[in-house]
């Protein structure tokens, strides 16, 4: 495969936030990914000439791991990008204690929740109109996974 994994970096933060606007409904700004970066931990993957074609930003704290983000442009889907950056987030946050790992999405997103269940997540609740949509909001899904 072409793509590499490696650490994201402070200066991801505006690739990043342009990768969420073309893949998310409610995309978070350049700034809200560099104070996530800051205290959370993420990896990119590259193309061959460096370029960023996908994200994940998560937490690994007190046993748990928690995916923040996870985004892969349109034009590098259907590659197993998405499957590497969650199965690397998991992998580190293992490395770090973590037992366990949570995350939320949206009801409507078909295709990311057939990646989780393929990863072994479960839906454990719902938030009843918890994202915004451009017809008004929708629920947000809770899923995890034992580790």
């Amino acid at each position: 495969m072409p793509e590499s994994l490696s650490l994201a970096r402070l200066t991801d933060a505006a690739r990043f936030a342009a990768i969420d606007a073309e893949t998310n409904p409610s995309p978070w700004s350049e700034e809200a990914f560099r104070e996530s970066l800051g205290r959370s931990r993420g990896f990119a993957a590259r193309d061959e000439a460096g370029v960023v074609l996908g994200f994940v930003v998560y937490t690994a704290v007190a046993g748990a791991c928690e995916i923040l983000e996870l985004a892969v442009t349109v034009s590098a889907r259907r590659r197993g990008i998405a499957r590497r950056l969650l199965d690397a987030a998991i992998t580190d946050a293992v490395s770090e204690g973590a037992r366990r790992c949570l995350l939320e999405v949206r009801d409507s997103n078909t295709a990311a929740r057939a990646l989780y269940a393929g990863a072994g997540f479960v839906v454990d609740g719902r938030r009843k109109s918890y994202y915004r949509t451009p017809e008004g909001r929708e629920d947000a899904l809770l899923m995890s996974c034992d580790l």
